[in-house]
């Protein structure tokens, strides 16, 4: 069945092929949100550097081995205003398989297990680097503040992460648009 508009007319199935193109060109949306946080991800390796390093000058031998590895990029569970990826820079601790609930297990089982897991975490260096960036207050002692890399870094970076972050996002638009058979220049 045809649609008629001033001498402009597309039946049904032109119009399923002109939406399976369109749809090829501009993939849908988590696949374009994967492709931006893709970019993200390679513009901020300068930030993680950064941070590393900082965290190497400013703390004791002792006290950076498994904090300095642990500087990730990861992505934000939830997404920002506009439905698009949200990018972190910090430590990214993840625990154990045998932390992970069994579908099998009881309510105390998992009670039990979600302490182990807490207890576990603050065995670990993201636990220490919130210390380390904004201070702590020990009780009955005065505030000792923290070292505050955070800003530094990416003040230090912020030129080559942003001048970046545009060539690197529309790669992975151009890599996905590529495997789908088309050129984007």
């Amino acid at each position: 069945m045809a649609k008629q508009h001033a001498e402009f007319q597309v039946d049904q199935k032109t119009l399923r092929d002109i939406r399976k193109s369109l749809d090829k060109v501009f993939p849908k949306t988590s696949q374009q949100n994967n492709k931006i946080f893709q970019g993200m991800k390679n513009a901020a390796k300068p930030l993680v550097d950064g941070l590393s390093r900082a965290i190497k000058q400013n703390t004791s031998d002792k006290a950076t081995g498994k904090l300095a590895k642990s500087i990730k990029i990861f992505r934000a569970k939830k997404k920002d205003d506009g439905g698009r990826p949200v990018a972190y820079v910090g430590p990214k601790v993840k625990p154990p398989n045998k932390f992970k609930d069994k579908k099998s297990s009881t309510k105390a089982e998992r009670e039990a297990n979600a302490i182990a897991r807490d207890n576990w975490k603050k065995t670990q260096s993201g636990f220490y680097f919130y210390y380390l960036e904004y201070g702590f207050m020990a009780f009955g002692h005065t505030m000792k503040s923290g070292l505050g890399l955070l800003p530094q870094v990416a003040e230090e970076n912020k030129e080559a992460v942003m001048n970046d972050l545009y060539n690197k996002i529309f790669e992975q638009i151009q890599k996905g648009a590529r495997k789908q058979g088309f050129e984007i220049k």
